[in-house]
């Protein structure tokens, strides 16, 4: 099935924005957008992994509610037209809460896996798990309402995330289906279409 959770997350990042990171960070393009989709998929999978228990994903949700990049990110026809780079510290709380002792070891997985420096994929990590959460307070979802939708493309977005990422989180059973990832991935092929190569990225 069509992963639409997934498409909708990988639809709000911008190529504006991705130029941007990959000036700030010194990367690749084609790495960094991979590094950025490989990052939302696994803080995605650490979401389905606790959202039975819903005090800890209530707080997960409240400790994102009052920091600057959750308070001045905006959109424009459901894109992503401004952030804070308060993300670099303000996702270490989220990340631990998910990941717990496994939020280093995942961070050091993804640069080996993806090819960008340890610092770039410690940053993108803290990116993703704000865009995410701020997202879906954003939509107001229930958590029942997000661990259907987590199940429902589960496999998608697992076949996303690099084996040995799947090993971390306690997937190492399972058999990646490549069509499921060329076909549904649009965040890793550049899109050379964008209506907001002139919008400027508050700092």
């Amino acid at each position: 099935m069509t992963p639409i959770l997934l498409n909708q997350l990988r639809s709000i990042i911008t190529s504006p924005l991705i130029s941007i990171f990959c000036e700030k960070f010194e990367e690749n393009e084609i790495l960094l957008r991979k590094s950025i989709d490989t990052s939302i998929c696994t803080i995605l999978i650490g979401l389905e992994n606790i959202i039975d228990n819903t005090i800890l994903y209530d707080k997960i949700i409240e400790s994102i509610t009052f920091t600057e990049f959750y308070r001045t990110i905006e959109y424009e026809n459901g894109k992503l037209s401004s952030i804070n780079y308060s993300f670099e510290q303000e996702g270490f709380i989220p990340l631990n809460l998910i990941f717990s002792a496994k939020k280093g070891r995942i961070s050091e997985m993804i640069s080996n896996e993806v090819g960008v420096k340890s610092e770039t994929a410690g940053a993108i990590l803290n990116f993703a798990v704000m865009l995410i959460l701020s997202h879906f307070k954003n939509e107001k979802q229930k958590a029942k309402i997000i661990q259907n939708d987590l199940n429902s493309e589960k496999k998608a977005i697992l076949s996303t995330v690099p084996e040995g990422i799947r090993v971390i989180l306690g997937y190492s059973n399972f058999e990646c289906d490549d069509t499921i990832y060329s076909t549904s991935n649009t965040l890793v092929k550049p899109n050379l279409r964008s209506h907001f190569l002139n919008k400027i990225f508050k700092l």
